[in-house]
């Protein structure tokens, strides 16, 4: 094919486009167009008339006569080059012409030879197709009067076009427009809300069914009528004359309205919008107004309206200071008593100038703090009162929410001056209190122990049996008054609030190898079996007081089983170890499980045998259970036993080791004593220091006595012997420590030297310092069986010959 290729049109995007708008291109051929195409055969006597359109790429015929009407390539025809302008395009011999001469369709079949087409333009001015004739003859005579028969014939096929588009644009407009009609009866329906149009005569035009039912009417019923003809006339003017200033202002008015209808809904209250309804030309022809149900809501806000009322009422009636800040924590009301109170007025009260400068900023940070987190919070605080005087407060903040949201925060004050001074006054009776037990506990302790050391160093001398009797019965009493004065001063220090735990982390072998060797002696008196299961682990607590809670929970089980075992056993439950002390005594019943803790209560011993204890052990557990947070739990049956047990925090659990070594038992200890070892008494109490050297000289000790530890270095240097071991007072002259006369022995002779620190303080420190240099630590007053125990810990077994 050597044909020449036919330029673009200079229009060919808007040509398109409206090919495309019009929808004919691949619409299929029509009749009216063939008729047309067979007209034209008949009036120019041609063989082939076609009628074209053509796109970008291709070439629909829109009717053909003697040509078969089937898209072909666009550059294959001659149609192109006929819209490149808007007169007729004539080939009177295709062979003759180089456009053609070369084309396929000129030089093989159809051999074509005659073309002449007019180009199909629109109104606008587009050329978008052709009305063509085609011969296999050369027609050099076509006229000028046949080309412009071709182009009336052209404009007939685009006119019939133009008037098919048209039909198809008006049918179009149309179904949208029933769509839109059907889509505005569904939202006209659907919507719960009255929807309306009125004309300038106030007329209703169109209603919805919402609308409708208000009035317990048809749509068609409603259309036409006027609010007189539906309201009362007081009613229908105000609603008439607000159409009114609408259509005259074209400015949109909303109003609520409370209206009677006729319905079982009664009078209702509705929010009203009325808005300009203007026509294409933009004059105002009427209104359209939506109105919305707000009964409900206006009845919910006169409820609230009077419960606020009410409230306020109570508030201001109260005997509390109350005041009210909204969500945001700004104040909105102050209660008549608060008012009175400060005597202020709200605006003073909401600048805080009412609280006391020192306390104002930290109130406020709180405040700000929890209002931020929706919190309540509280704080005591001093309010100036309507004389001056500055009283404190205890102020209470709390939110009210509504679904889950803070509306507001109520506030309460209530003065606690009286009270807070009260507690000032109790706080310092306790500070007094603490220090009258201090005191006390040592001066006490003081005398008790002389006599306890001054009776048992008596043993040995007392012959007869009447004498023996005596001297034993002088003893009972007064290991029951030791007990006694322990265990009430324990109770009142615990109450008091003046021991101060001292935790730390330590084997739980350290108190379980010292509780042993202490109770194996009682135990095996009773004819019991006494056992200490091993345990390696480390726990956390303060060991001196913790030592305490099982001495005591021991004891207890020993004094009230007669017969089977005690056992203390370790049992680790993830974080905690669990010591339990187990014991085959006549149990507890459920009923007296929490009175066993209560101070002088005990189970089967309504005379007060002291014999039988004094009632004061569990009572202590329980003290020093809330102190150390170390819970304590009761599993027993009666007649069967218990199992007290004490929860300790566990840091570690260790590997199993071999067992520390078991006291000796009590014939052995017989078998040995002081046998001329030299201990050490440091004591600045002469007659303690005499009871003291006493009862070590009867055991077989050799005794260097001093009061100070200046004197006790002297003589031990003047000696040159190395002591066995040192007991020392904790509280000596000058402001000295027990523990330093220890450290200084210790610096002559070495760190092995044992030392035991016998001592009636109270206080942590004695306890601290025991723990930090490895000391032995007793509470006086200490029984000569007590000390003999100590001994026998650090020097093994003695006893006396």
């Amino acid at each position: 094919m050597t044909s020449t290729e036919p330029p673009w049109p200079s229009s060919e995007r808007p040509r398109l486009d409206r090919l495309e708008s019009d929808g004919a291109a691949d619409a299929p051929p029509e009749a009216v167009f063939n008729r047309l195409a067979r007209l034209g055969a008949r009036h120019f006597r041609m063989p082939v008339v076609t009628i074209n359109l053509l796109d970008g790429t291709r070439q629909w015929s829109k009717a053909g006569y003697g040509l078969e009407t089937v898209p072909a390539e666009r550059q294959l025809p001659f149609c192109p080059f006929t819209l490149l302008g808007d007169a007729v395009l004539v080939v009177r011999d295709a062979l003759e012409d180089d456009r053609f001469a070369g084309h396929e369709a000129v030089t093989g079949p159809p051999h074509l030879r005659f073309y002449a087409g007019a180009p199909l333009i629109t109104p606008d001015g587009l050329r978008i197709g052709t009305f063509s004739l085609l011969d296999h003859q050369p027609h050099p005579e076509f006229s000028a009067e046949d080309e412009r028969d071709l182009e009336e014939f052209a404009r007939l096929a685009m006119h019939e076009m133009d008037s098919q588009a048209a039909r198809r644009a008006a049918q179009a407009a149309e179904r949208l427009l029933r769509d839109k009609n059907t889509l505005l009866e569904s939202l006209l329906e659907s919507v719960t809300d009255p929807i309306f149009t009125k004309d300038r005569e106030r007329r209703f035009t169109l209603v919805n069914a919402a609308t409708a039912r208000l009035f317990g009417r048809t749509r068609d019923a409603v259309a036409g009528l006027t609010g007189g003809d539906l309201f009362p006339p007081e009613e229908a003017k105000r609603l008439d004359d607000l159409c009114g200033r609408v259509i005259a202002t074209g400015r949109e008015e909303t109003v609520e309205e409370e209206l009677p209808f006729p319905t079982e809904d009664g009078r209702r209250v509705l929010m009203i919008s009325v808005m300009p309804l203007r026509d294409d030309g933009g004059s105002t022809t009427g209104v359209v107004g939506v109105a919305r149900d707000i009964t409900a809501r206006k009845r919910a806000e006169e409820a609230l309206r009077s419960s606020e009322a009410r409230f306020r009422t109570l508030v201001d009636n109260t005997p509390l200071l109350m005041w009210i800040n909204r969500s945001d924590g700004t104040p909105e009301y102050y209660n008549e008593e608060l008012r009175t109170y400060t005597g202020q007025d709200p605006e003073t009260m909401s600048a805080w100038q009412g609280f006391h400068p020192d306390d104002r900023a930290a109130y406020l940070e709180l405040r700000t703090r929890s209002i931020a987190a929706g919190t309540p919070y509280q704080s005591n605080i001093r309010m100036r009162r309507a004389d001056g005087a500055w009283r404190w407060h205890q102020c209470r903040v709390v939110p009210v929410r509504e679904k889950g949201r803070i509306v507001s925060w109520i506030g309460t004050a209530v003065d606690i001056h009286d009270i807070r001074r009260a507690q000032q006054a109790a706080e310092e009776a306790d500070r007094s209190k603490g220090r009258f037990l201090a005191a006390a506990s040592h001066d006490l302790r003081q005398p008790m122990q002389s006599i306890l050391l001054f009776a048992g160093a008596l043993g040995p001398h007392v012959t007869g049996e009447t004498g023996q009797r005596a001297l034993d019965r002088l003893q009972q009493g007064l290991d029951t008054l030791k007990d006694l004065l322990d265990s009430l001063l324990d109770v009142s220090r615990l109450d008091a609030g003046v021991v101060a735990p001292q935790i730390e982390e330590f084997p739980v072998s350290d108190l379980l190898g010292p509780l042993s060797a202490a109770y194996a002696p009682l135990a095996e008196a009773k004819g019991l079996d006494w056992r200490v299961v091993p345990f390696t682990g480390t726990v956390r607590s303060d060991r001196v007081l913790l030592g305490r809670m099982l001495r005591n929970l021991v004891d207890n089980a020993i004094r009230y089983t007669d017969r089977g075992r005690v056992m203390v056993d370790c049992r680790p439950q993830g974080t905690r170890l669990c010591v339990e002390v187990h014991d085959t005594g006549l149990g507890i019943p459920p009923d007296q499980r929490e009175r066993i803790f209560e101070e002088f209560h005990q189970i089967g011993n309504p005379e007060r045998d002291r014999d039988q204890g004094l009632g004061l052990g569990l009572a202590i557990v329980r003290r020093l259970s809330r102190l150390l947070d170390h819970p304590v739990d009761l599993v027993s049956r009666p007649e069967r036993g218990s199992i007290f047990s004490v929860s300790v925090p566990l840091v570690r659990h260790d590997a199993p080791h071999p067992p520390p070594p078991v006291r000796m038992a009590r014939d052995e200890a017989k078998a040995t004593t002081g046998d001329g070892r030299l201990a050490v008494v440091v004591e600045d109490d002469a007659i303690v220091l005499m009871g003291l050297a006493a009862m070590l000289g009867e055991w077989g000790f050799e005794v260097l006595s001093a009061g100070s530890i200046g004197e006790a270095l002297e003589q031990l240097r003047g000696g040159g012997r190395r002591p066995d071991i040192v007991l020392a007072d904790y509280r000596l002259r000058q402001g000295r420590v027990g523990t330093e006369a220890i450290l200084r022995i210790r610096d002559l002779f070495g760190e092995g030297v044992p030392g035991l620190i016998v001592t009636g303080e109270i206080g942590p420190e004695p306890q601290r310092d025991a723990a930090q240099h490895g000391l032995g630590l007793m509470h006086k007053p200490v029984t000569p069986r007590l000390l003999e125990a100590a001994l026998a810990r650090h020097l093994g077994a003695i006893g006396p010959a």
